[in-house]
């Protein structure tokens, strides 16, 4: 039985110039970024590659329909690696891309048509959340279904992760607060899922007290001025936790904040942050004594919570100073989409739901959507 993959090669390189000069990028290489990061650090090189940047196709995070147009584009060069730079979104493009041309995006999710790798695939994070870089998986929205879709495939592996801490020093607060709570939520989620083991804990346990570790820093001394001080160690942090989710898993505040980012267009860390207390407080409700119990001794040693206060209440009043709460209302969320809401997690999040520390109905899904909204 597995127990355990880390399929790419994971490198480092402090700053940008030892990464162009490690990677030499050529002719037969197309570069996939941002308009920022194409202007500032890869036209002012010269390179000979082919770059395609993300704003040419659309704006927020990614559709079916986007990628689509991204596809027919890229499939007109000729190129024989990939070199993905940017966020989660741009990084799970980067992986679309190396796959065989045998259909268009939907049909990949689907899985209705052949999914295989014909290409070498370099994956570069710019945030420190997503921890894609070391995963299988690849998430779009897909309108016509008003919710987001996973596909996990191993030909979605890159066949290197490379970390370069210099390229989130400037990140804007907000961006680097709502990648490091997903990069939070991905261990948390891990280190309770059913498939979770001592090589994967390793992992998780790494992420949460890096990036709780991190937070008491970024709120004692300065907020943004911290942000250069804690690259490195965030980024890490939030390649551990891809490690983890990766080989365990993520579950249902992965599978509940699809319908809000899909259909609200709601930043994916901020839905997850929304939805965090409310599933596990469903967790804990249902079975306090499981392993559940082992993460709140955890959270509680790394936020030195006192003896007479929930771990978990101290883990929100974290994330109400990094990230305000607020009703899922105030985002856009009818009243009326509750319950279409909940249908539509328990007929195509079940990839996710099965994850679950503990096995929540469609009831009790609605429910949590009810009390949030």
């Amino acid at each position: 039985m597995k127990q355990f993959a880390l399929k790419p090669t994971v490198q480092l390189f402090d700053t940008f110039a030892k990464f162009i000069e490690a990677v030499q990028p050529g002719p037969k290489d197309c570069i996939f970024t941002v308009k920022f990061l194409a202007d500032t650090r890869f036209r002012p090189l010269n390179l000979e590659s082919a770059i395609l940047q993300f704003e040419d196709y659309g704006a927020g995070e990614p559709t079916d329909e986007m990628v689509d147009a991204i596809l027919a584009d890229f499939r007109k060069l000729d190129c024989e690696r990939v070199i993905a730079v940017g966020g989660g979104s741009v990084i799970d493009i980067g992986k679309l891309l190396t796959l065989k041309a045998t259909g268009k995006t939907l049909d990949f999710f689907q899985k209705t048509v052949e999914i295989a790798k014909d290409k070498e695939l370099l994956l570069v994070p710019t945030t420190c959340g997503t921890g894609s870089e070391v995963t299988n998986i690849a998430i779009a929205g897909i309108p016509s279904k008003g919710t987001k879709m996973g596909l996990a495939v191993d030909a979605l592996y890159a066949d290197k992760a490379i970390l370069v801490p210099e390229l989130i020093h400037g990140l804007p607060e907000y961006v680097f607060v709502t990648s490091s709570l997903d990069a939070l939520i991905h261990a948390l989620e891990s280190f309770v899922a059913p498939r979770s083991n001592l090589y994967a804990e390793l992992f998780s346990m790494g992420a949460i007290r890096t990036i709780l570790d991190g937070y008491k820093v970024f709120l004692r001394e300065g907020r943004k001025a911290t942000i250069p001080r804690l690259a490195r160690s965030m980024m890490i942090a939030s390649n551990y936790a891809g490690v983890a989710f990766g080989n365990t898993g993520v579950g249902a505040v992965h599978a509940l904040s699809y319908p809000l980012g899909g259909v609200h267009h709601v930043p994916h860390g901020e839905a997850n942050a929304r939805l965090l207390s409310a599933v596990f407080g469903a967790y804990l409700a249902k079975d306090p004594t499981g392993r559940i119990r082992e993460l709140s001794a955890l959270i509680s040693t790394t936020l030195e919570v006192p003896p007479w206060q929930d771990p978990w209440q101290a883990l929100g009043q974290v994330i109400d100073l990094l990230l305000p709460a607020k009703p899922l209302r105030e985002y856009g969320m009818l009243e009326s989409e509750i319950e279409s809401f909940a249908d539509g997690v328990i007929e195509n999040q079940q990839r996710l739901l099965v994850n679950n520390y503990v096995t929540l109905s469609r009831d009790e899904i609605r429910d949590i959507y009810r009390n949030l909204w």
